[in-house]
């Protein structure tokens, strides 16, 4: 799986400022036990106006795939000379209609019509740097992220100015009604930075009294300001360091149209998986413009070679809960959670799972003012026990094909896998320096997949599986002596059990820097709540905002680094509940 993340995006180099690192207390709050109730009736389709049924009905129906965008958004909608739709959103939206295997029609919307189009049915998706915002019309979801786009600053070449920070007293332009005239008001008015703003009704008038250098500053979408710069062959300008927001573009469909979005997603999944979306990538933004580890990409879910259906295949009622978990905390009723309570580790030690699951839930239940009521006995089945309403929220869940239709996955927070140690001192960083010496790999004897997944990994980098051999320990002391004592070559295994071990044995064993066959974790929410799929995400990322996640995971994690978050648009409320710390 490919890791999301968010680094700037300039011509120089530019400080993120969607992370402010601090601090938070996590409350001690005795949860209360709630037996699981696994037998829930089959959910029936429940019409919710002004939807009765998933966008995909009329798109069979026509045998078109109709998606809106402006068509003046290059470089991910425009116009070319030959009167055609090209960009890197309008390629999207001809690969999605290329995977369900239907034609494609691009219709033109402004902002002022694009929402009456969706919700009117003349659209079945809206594109074309469509911002994920957590106050969003509440008729409205969106995919996965597809893009971050930023808000930056152009100057003058031979500027003082070096940094956004350096703007206070200075004359700054912007477009009226633009998202940079959004994003400059609300980054000055959070960092006490006064400006004379000045307004412009085209971004070419900004750039011309910038070149004349009636601003100091022109302040515009980075994409937009390259489009003019560097395709315009405008010289002597510079970006300012820093930005003054990150801005994560989505695929917009109506709320609660749970077969779309999940469609969407998968396809939007099976584009990243079949190497479909890099050569967009590298068309619109080539490595020289955009390093690719800039490039968001959506991430992929276990099995999704095993999910065979087809655009037909997906139900078109409208199925949600007859009442949404973000209700039921309103009115004060306990967050019920599955997944904890994970028996003590062989070594009485509490998992590192049990640690880090329980931190998270306790923190997120602390800034929504609720009580936490574990459901007992549920960490051997926790999406079992969500999907049959005996919970509100699972956790520890990798999300997976599978059980799509039962479930819905919210906020990656954490990847498993399996990690190597060796002698401590002996240099050895992963199994291409098995090529020479001992091929002794050790495994526990409890986890009989370890040692073949360890040989595949030893094959691929050109070992002859035949020269490497197993060792099983049921004792960690005796493994860790093994390895120590050279017996052992290398240990592998479990990451959550491989790790405190390495840690705790540092004098004799040091961990490889590789997390192998990494598997996402998540949180488990109910199918189609959107309102609490959303309270999920936007608290989880509010937590990386303000330095509690990365706290929580160096405390009861640190398994490798913290996963860069997403952060979307919005306050720090959300339908009245407080994500923020």
């Amino acid at each position: 799986m490919r890791v999301l993340r968010l680094l700037t995006l300039f011509l120089t180099a530019l400080v993120p400022l969607f992370i402010n690192f601090g601090a938070s207390t996590t409350a001690q709050e005795v949860p209360t036990r709630v037996p699981p109730t696994l037998v829930p009736p089959p959910p029936s389709p429940t019409p919710y106006p002004p939807i009765a049924r998933s966008a995909l009905a009329r798109i069979r129906e026509r045998g078109k795939l109709i998606v809106g965008m402006p068509f003046n958004r290059k470089p991910f909608s425009g116009i070319n000379a030959l009167g055609v739709v090209e960009g890197f959103e309008a390629d999207i939206a001809r690969a999605i209609a290329e995977d369900w295997g239907i034609p494609l029609e691009l219709r033109h919307v402004t902002r002022h019509t694009a929402d009456a189009m969706l919700r009117s049915g003349a659209i079945d998706l809206l594109m074309g740097q469509q911002i994920i915002r957590r106050d969003a019309p509440e008729h409205l979801d969106f995919s996965h992220p597809i893009f971050v786009g930023l808000q930056v600053a152009l100057a003058m070449a031979d500027s003082p100015l070096q940094s956004i920070t350096e703007l206070s007293g200075q004359s700054v332009g912007v477009i009226i009604g633009s998202h940079g005239e959004e994003a400059f008001l609300e980054w000055s008015a959070a960092n006490g930075l006064q400006a004379d703003v000045q307004r412009y009704a085209m971004l070419d008038d900004a750039l011309a009294a910038l070149g004349a250098r009636q601003i100091a500053a022109l302040v515009d979408d980075r994409w937009a300001l390259d489009q003019r710069v560097r395709l315009g062959g405008i010289q002597g300008v510079k970006l300012l360091q820093g930005a003054f927001r990150s801005e994560p573009y989505g695929i917009v469909m109506l709320r609660y149209d749970d077969s779309l979005r999940t469609l969407v997603n998968r396809t939007l999944q099976r584009l990243v998986a079949t190497d479909r979306l890099t050569p967009i990538y590298d068309l619109w933004f080539p490595e020289g413009l955009m390093p690719r580890s800039d490039r968001v990409f959506p991430p992929v879910w276990l099995d999704l070679d095993a999910d065979p259906r087809l655009l037909q295949d997906f139900p078109v009622d409208i199925v949600r809960p007859e009442r949404s978990v973000v209700e039921k905390l309103r009115a004060g009723e306990p967050l019920r959670v599955a997944g904890l309570g994970i028996p003590p580790e062989p070594n009485g030690q509490v998992s590192l799972l049990e640690r880090f699951n329980s931190a998270l839930v306790f923190e997120m239940a602390r800034r929504w003012s609720v009580q936490v009521a574990l459901v007992q006995g549920s960490y051997t089945n926790p999406e079992d026990v969500l999907a049959s309403g005996a919970a509100d929220l699972a956790v520890g869940l990798t999300p997976r094909w599978s059980p799509i239709d039962r479930v819905d996955f919210a906020a990656i927070y954490a990847q498993r896998g399996y990690r190597m140690f060796a002698r401590v001192q002996s240099n050895l960083q992963g199994f291409s320096d098995l090529r020479t010496g001992s091929r002794v790999i050790g495994t526990f004897a409890d986890e009989p997949e370890a040692f073949e997944i360890a040989r595949n990994l030893a094959v691929s980098v050109g070992i002859n599986p035949q020269t490497v051999r197993n060792a099983r320990f049921r004792d960690e002391r005796e493994a860790v002596m093994a390895v120590f004592e050279n017996n052992v070559r290398v240990f592998f295994g479990d990451a959550l059990r491989v790790v405190p071990i390495a840690q705790a044995n540092a004098n004799r064993v040091a961990l490889t820097p590789r997390l192998y066959n990494p598997r996402p974790l998540a949180f488990g929410v109910p199918r189609n709540d959107v309102p609490f799929r959303m309270l999920v995400e936007a608290t989880l990322q509010e937590m990386a905002r303000d330095g509690t996640y990365e706290r929580l995971w160096r405390e009861h994690w640190n398994i490798g680094d913290p996963l860069p978050q997403i952060i979307y648009l919005g306050s720090g409320e959300l339908f009245g509940i407080r994500i923020k710390g």
